[in-house]
C-alpha cells in the first residue's frame, strides 16, 4: 500500500505543469517611473509579483521583490495584442498604478512591449519594456 501511494505521488509530480516565471521590466526613457512584473507562463495573464516606483516612492507585492509599501494585483488582462495590469493597495480599495501595453512580435519570436504607465497623484509616462 505504501509503495502504491509513493508511486502515485511521484507520478502526480510528473503530471503537474511547472510554473516558469519571467520579469518584464517597464520604465520611461528617463527612469523616473517603472513597473516590473513577474509573469507566469500560462495561457492567461498571470502576474505573480510586481514592483512599482516613482521618484523615491516604491511599492512591492512581496518583500522578496524589494522594499516598499505593500501592493496587490488589482487586475491583469492579456490578449494577443495587449497586456493590461492594475496595482492596488493591499485592501484592493485604491488604485496605485495602471500599466497599459501593446505587444508586437515577428518571426524571430521577440515580443516588444510599449505603452503607458499611470500612477495616480504622480503622473503618466510613455514606457517601453525590453524583453529577450
Amino acid at each position: 500500500m505504501i509503495r502504491l501511494v509513493a508511486s502515485a505521488i511521484v507520478f502526480a509530480g510528473f503530471a503537474s505543469p511547472a510554473l516558469a516565471t519571467e520579469w518584464l521590466n517597464c520604465a520611461d526613457a528617463d527612469g523616473a517611473a517603472s513597473m516590473d512584473l513577474l509573469l507566469g507562463t500560462l495561457d492567461v495573464a498571470a502576474v505573480v509579483g510586481m514592483t512599482v516606483s516613482v521618484g523615491d516612492q516604491v511599492w512591492a507585492s512581496h518583500v522578496e521583490y524589494g522594499p516598499g509599501e505593500p501592493i496587490a494585483v488589482g487586475q491583469a488582462f492579456e490578449t494577443a495584442d495587449m497586456l493590461l495590469v492594475d496595482a492596488t493597495d493591499e485592501a484592493v480599495s485604491a488604485k496605485i498604478a495602471e500599466l497599459r501595453l501593446f505587444k508586437a512580435s515577428e518571426a524571430d519570436g521577440l515580443t516588444i512591449y510599449s505603452g503607458t504607465l499611470r500612477i495616480p497623484g504622480h503622473g503618466a509616462w510613455a514606457v517601453s519594456c525590453p524583453s529577450g
